[in-house]
């Protein structure tokens, strides 16, 4: 299996500061047109003979990345032994459910559930980019994002929290003005580790369809323009 590099860029204090980035122009065509990873066009590689742009992966893609194994994480040439462990370190907790309360970089529980939800949504074959444009956490696309519209909003919340009706609102306004589907994502913990399947039909030729003990990924459609409707005449 061809294996793009990217290189680890993280403070050990700053789990939201952390991201990879790949230099390599191969690499990059390789993400967004064999694997349905964007990332975000950072600059240009430091390279006499290239001025191909570097791409700046999220911890989100990075983990479908190293999950699935077409992506290898690199420390810094420059960050020495420590940096090397730290990226060790970071790779292993992407790919794990478990965390470790003694890790130098640990992240927060509602991260790893967006990580859970986005690979969720790249399984199942979506173009998946970050949606904070509109106040979202992801945006949905049927094709590449560079020629197609994206087709829903994608919120992720812990599954026990409440929903504030004003915030609810909210996003059924934005959805309804930029003509998108709204859909709220949670990650429901299942009693005893119990075992789930992805239904083939559900997923892409990226997934194995095989059974795993996981969660289950739950997602919550809202009718965004009966409930402003609904709000805009209470408020009348």
């Amino acid at each position: 299996m061809e294996c793009a590099v990217a290189t680890v860029v993280a403070g050990a204090q700053d789990v939201e500061a952390t991201y990879a980035l790949v230099t390599d122009a191969d690499d990059v065509i390789y993400l967004q047109t064999e694997r349905r990873i964007f990332g975000t066009t950072e600059g240009f590689a430091a390279t006499a003979d290239s001025k191909a742009p570097r791409l700046r992966l999220a911890l989100e893609e990075v983990a479908v990345g190293v999950t699935k194994g077409f992506l290898r994480l690199e420390a810094a040439a420059s960050s020495g032994a420590e940096g090397q462990l730290l990226a060790q370190e970071i790779e292993r907790q992407l790919t794990s459910e478990e965390v470790d309360p003694d890790a130098t970089w640990t992240m927060p529980p509602l991260r790893r559930q967006r990580l859970r939800v986005f690979q969720d949504l790249w399984e199942r074959g979506y173009f998946v980019t970050f949606g904070s444009k509109f106040g979202a956490d992801f945006l949905i696309y049927k094709g590449d994002p560079k020629k197609a519209h994206a087709v829903a909003l994608i919120i992720v919340k812990s599954y026990d929290e409440e929903f504030a009706r004003a915030d609810v609102v909210s996003f059924c306004r934005v959805a309804k003005m930029v003509k998108k589907q709204l859909l709220f994502a949670c990650v429901q913990p299942l009693d005893g580790g119990e075992r789930t399947n992805f239904r083939k039909e559900d997923a892409s030729n990226d997934s194995d369809g095989t059974e795993a003990w996981t969660n289950r990924i739950v997602y919550i459609s809202l009718s965004h323009a009966l409930l402003v409707s609904h709000q805009e005449e209470n408020d009348g």
